[in-house]
């Protein structure tokens, strides 16, 4: 059995950005035989794109955790040691988008309840590992990470309605 944990947070870089990658891979792709060179460089600046993401890594022998971010699949960041985990812990945030028409200042606002998941270790410091829209597939996946790392969840959402 391992004793460190992935926990993916997501892509560093939004829809939109991935989307316009895979377009710029696949050109660079179809490209391949008659221009090699610019063919390459396309496909490294899409695949740069699309394999960027952020997550954090624990190791709960060691007693460390690292939060990367990942480029073509080799992560990066510090690593820090923590003495005991205290609890995973779920709140809620509101996210608010303003998108606006092309040719009026007409705008219109969208609001989207997220659910976050964090953890606290015992000097204090928390460190948010996850993300969803849905408060079921975040619970899912914070009780395998719970179950790792023999920790409680606690839940701190209030929610009427939902």
């Amino acid at each position: 059995m391992s004793d460190k944990i992935d926990i993916r947070f997501g892509s560093l870089f939004p829809w939109p950005f991935r989307f316009i990658a895979g377009i710029i891979f696949l050109v660079g792709l179809f490209l391949i035989v008659e221009k090699t060179f610019l063919s390459l460089g396309l496909m490294l600046f899409g695949g740069f794109i699309l394999s960027g993401f952020e997550g954090t890594e624990i190791n709960r022998n060691e007693k460390f955790y690292i939060d990367y971010k990942s480029f073509f699949f080799l992560k990066t960041g510090d690593k820090r040691k923590y003495g005991d985990i205290e609890k995973i812990f779920v709140n809620t945030s509101k996210t608010t988008q303003r998108f606006y028409t092309a040719h009026t200042t007409h705008s219109s606002s969208f609001e989207n309840l997220d659910f976050n998941g964090f953890i606290k270790f015992s000097d204090g410091e928390k460190v948010q590992l996850l993300r969803r829209r849905k408060k079921s597939e975040l619970l899912k996946e914070l009780n395998r990470v719970a179950t790792f790392l023999n920790v409680p969840i606690e839940d701190n959402t209030v929610v009427r309605g939902l």
